[in-house]
């Protein structure tokens, strides 16, 4: 786990990042934890199960939501404080989950969220976009079509040089979450008790903002639109803007 401690004398509270398919804790430390760190936070960055190394690994496919789900759980505990969560995209879906069964939650920031309902719909899209990814995926490869058509991730902006960076750090997802987030969608609604805040990408290819929306009903959550940004938020180009706009969102709860 990718820990930033805040220098400030007395900390604003705990920040656990969870990353999204085919991330890790690497892609909340290319400057986005540094902002909150800054701010007064104390952050932390967790690798799912089976995505501590770049690259594939056959043996992911195992690994489960309730995998990911039971991982955040104890990265919680060894913390050893109550926790703000933050998920990006699977990562989301993981605190969705996480908020059904566990307690000691005390803010979720939901980032380009799997919507709760599943991805269903965003992979039929995908592979009626890019038809070659079927066959992938009997394959029960992930890794290969995420990382081939990894720029559609980010914003147009964000430099090209830095995109290809980040594919180099990208690793296997499971087959078996894909199909869970498939089929089983999130059936619990967060605690009123737990302040939420979900944010869409307006320039977003995976996750659409109609989906966005949807979750934030959901959860009677509230719902922020971040402009000029694609999926990978956290990464791209002006993504100080996003961290100071969650920060600004905690600061108000």
């Amino acid at each position: 786990m990718i820990q930033h401690l805040t220098r400030h004398k007395e900390s604003k509270g705990n920040i656990l990042f969870v990353h999204g398919m085919c991330h890790g804790a690497w892609c909340w430390d290319q400057g986005f934890m540094k902002v909150f760190t800054e701010a007064g936070y104390n952050c932390f960055a967790m690798d799912l199960p089976g995505h501590e190394a770049p690259g594939k690994n056959i043996g992911i496919n195992q690994k489960s939501i309730e995998a990911y789900v039971q991982a955040v759980h104890e990265a919680i505990e060894e913390i050893g404080e109550p926790c703000i969560i933050a998920g990006h995209s699977m990562g989301g879906f993981v605190t969705q989950k996480y908020l059904e069964i566990h307690q000691g939650c005390q803010a979720a920031i939901l980032i380009a969220s799997v919507p709760y309902f599943g991805i269903l719909k965003g992979a039929l899209r995908y592979v009626g976009k890019h038809p070659s990814a079927a066959i992938n995926l009997l394959l029960r490869d992930i890794y290969g079509p995420f990382v081939k058509n990894a720029q559609e991730l980010y914003h147009s902006t964000t430099d090209i040089k830095e995109i290809e960076r980040y594919k180099g750090l990208m690793c296997a997802e499971s087959f078996k979450a894909l199909i869970e987030m498939m089929f089983k969608p999130v059936k619990k609604p967060r605690s009123p008790e737990v302040p939420m805040l979900c944010i869409g990408a307006k320039e977003d290819q995976v996750i659409r903002l109609d989906e966005v929306r949807q979750t934030a009903s959901f959860h009677a959550a509230q719902l922020s639109i971040a402009e000029a940004f694609g999926h990978n938020m956290m990464l791209d180009k002006g993504f100080e803007g996003v961290a100071s706009e969650i920060i600004q969102w905690l600061t108000e709860i």
